[in-house]
């Protein structure tokens, strides 16, 4: 099954670059998308095909509730965020829901200051977890999976994450420090950035650069569903691009296409680890030296993934200057 994973990996074409200041986007394209038929979560929302509640009456921070009333699949991705309930929460996980049923969903809790009802049913903010703060609690879950083989996230990990990108990107503390805060405090620029972002034919991915570094890439099994979701993927990069967009404003030369082949070649020879999702298909981790990632397949195909370098300058460090020259070929991915 992993070969369906690199096979996958190995198959996507680099397309046309897009930029705007200090953030360049590539398109990731596919001859060929999966063949499993699925609603996106704002999908599923908008037409009330799909409830999701906190678990009772008393909630529980990390655990939600979904029902699923359709005749069909629905793609909850990881790190989009529901609003409402007892508090704010985004997914730690990329879950397949089966029609006609009922799955309790692992995520965490991304506003810190609140635990009473705003409503009984949770809303999509059409919003997802910037990047850096996605990457942090992908690589939590892996250890909380190799440790105790649950999905759940280090909850205080995210609070504190939380509220260093509010220092960081100059937001006075709010009531609740909900993550959906950060995001209404920069609408204005965050339109201006995406104007520059729109989605191609065939496109089934991305990879994103930020101040001429690769902040990550993100793949969705479908041309439609990568499209419907393009703009809540590009947004939350452009939240981590925000942080130093006034003084780094050009990163164009430095986004080269081989730098993208590169990653895509460093995750098709990772490591792979699967085991069953809380929903229908497999979950799967990805790591080497490199990069960490994680997805979701379905029947062999690949609906979703993930994937982030590793702070190599920190794994350098680590290293005997013999062992660096040995592995000089994984600066060139940076």
């Amino acid at each position: 099954m992993n070969d369906n994973i690199r096979s996958f990996l190995v198959s996507i074409k680099v397309g046309a670059k897009q930029s705007h200041r200090n953030m360049t986007v590539y398109c990731l394209l596919a001859a060929e998308e999966a063949d499993v038929d699925f609603l996106t979560l704002d999908e599923a929302l908008e037409n009330k095909f799909l409830s999701v509640t906190e678990l009772d009456e008393y909630g529980s921070v990390p655990e939600l509730k979904v029902v699923n009333n359709s005749d069909r699949m629905v793609l909850m991705m990881d790190g989009e965020e529901l609003v409402g309930a007892k508090q704010n929460r985004v997914l730690n996980v990329t879950v397949l829901i089966a029609a006609h049923s009922e799955t309790i969903i692992p995520v965490s809790c991304v506003e810190q200051g609140r635990w009473s009802y705003r409503s009984r049913e949770f809303a999509s903010s059409r919003r997802a977890m910037s990047p850096d703060l996605k990457k942090k609690k992908s690589r939590s879950v892996r250890n909380s999976l190799r440790a105790f083989g649950s999905f759940a996230a280090a909850q205080g990990m995210v609070w504190q994450e939380i509220d260093a990108k509010f220092d960081r990107m100059h937001v006075a503390p709010s009531s609740t420090m909900a993550l959906s805060d950060l995001y209404e405090s920069h609408q204005e620029m965050t339109e201006d950035f995406l104007k520059a972002f729109h989605a191609v034919d065939y496109q089934i991915g991305m990879v994103v650069f930020i101040d001429g570094k690769i902040a990550g890439l993100e793949l969705v099994g479908k041309f439609a569903a990568f499209k419907k979701n393009h703009a809540k993927l590009v947004q939350s990069y452009i939240m981590d691009a925000l942080e130093t967009a006034a003084v780094r404003k050009e990163s164009v030369a430095k986004a080269s296409k081989a730098r993208v082949s590169k990653v895509l070649e460093s995750a098709a020879a990772a490591t792979i680890e699967k085991r069953q999702s809380v929903g229908l298909g497999e979950d799967f981790r990805l790591e080497s030296e490199e990069i960490v990632g994680a997805g979701l397949q379905y029947e062999g195909r690949v609906l979703q993934m993930s994937i982030f370098l590793n702070d190599l300058d920190e794994l350098e460090k680590m290293k005997s200057p013999l062992s660096r020259a040995s592995r000089r070929r994984v600066s060139l991915v940076r």
